[in-house]
């Protein structure tokens, strides 16, 4: 299909727009202007895919996501251990990994229980959480049985957090967020910040909390619910965390 001039300025702008803020709202000039114009849209959507990334319409806002492979904008893992300096290992971001997605099973209950700038987690609650589930699966993987069935390296995992230090609640209190490299709360606040990033979730520094934003909750709705490999590490975690995982489940 070929595209006037005209579609592809303005699918352009748009693309820009999303590269640079990531989410943006419908009824946004940029937003506006292309989708009142099919082939505007359509160019959109071609000029995202041969980034290697491609535009979801929640219905409400556009979402630029990048693919995980053949993508120009894809992350390695050198160029996040160069961003993001305390991430020494691949293990570390597997760890970060499993921090993000204790977060969001817990933000992803029934859809009618949403609720946007109330719901959230507190630095400590994902800590504890993160405790639990390592110590769990860790007993669950004395033949490493566990971590190659659910293909989770819990071994190395369980040794990056086991060598971080815990604060106090009052130690948390007085903390800065991103104070203290060898600290669990340190690390928490480096899975934390990717979702800020990307306009998830809203970073209360003050309280120490995360607040889900309504763009979080499209994602989970529209994207990562298709996703197996999200679904079944949130019930994993779901089950861990509810005590009812004392034997070994098969992955789907």
């Amino acid at each position: 299909m070929s595209y006037s001039l005209e579609q592809m300025q303005q699918a352009s702008r748009l693309y820009f727009e999303l590269l640079r803020k990531k989410v943006i709202p419908l009824d946004d000039p940029a937003a506006t202007e292309c989708l009142q114009d099919a082939g505007a849209y359509d160019a959109l959507q071609y000029i995202a895919k041969e980034g290697g990334c491609r535009v979801m319409n929640s219905g409400h806002r556009l979402h630029l996501l990048v693919n995980p492979l053949g993508s120009v904008f894809a992350t390695n893992f050198t160029q996040l251990k160069n961003k993001y300096s305390r991430i020494e290992r691949k293990a570390h971001l597997h760890t970060i990994n499993i921090i993000i997605l204790v977060f969001l099973a817990e933000m992803d209950q029934d859809e009618t229980h949403f609720k946007a700038g109330q719901d959230s987690m507190s630095y400590l609650q994902i800590a504890d959480q993160v405790s639990s589930l390592f110590q769990t699966w860790l007993q669950l993987d004395q033949d490493g049985r566990f971590s190659q069935q659910w293909r989770l390296d819990i071994q190395a995992m369980h040794k990056i957090w086991s060598s971080l230090y815990m604060q106090t609640k009052s130690q948390e209190e007085s903390d800065l967020l991103t104070r203290g490299s060898n600290s669990r709360i340190g690390l928490i606040h480096e899975g934390m910040k990717l979702l800020e990033e990307e306009k998830l979730v809203f970073i209360s520094e003050t309280e120490k909390r995360i607040f889900p934003r309504e763009e979080l909750y499209e994602r989970m709705r529209y994207l990562y619910h298709d996703v197996d490999r999200y679904q079944e590490l949130k019930a994993l975690i779901g089950r861990t965390l509810a005590g009812k995982d004392g034997e070994p489940h098969a992955a789907h």
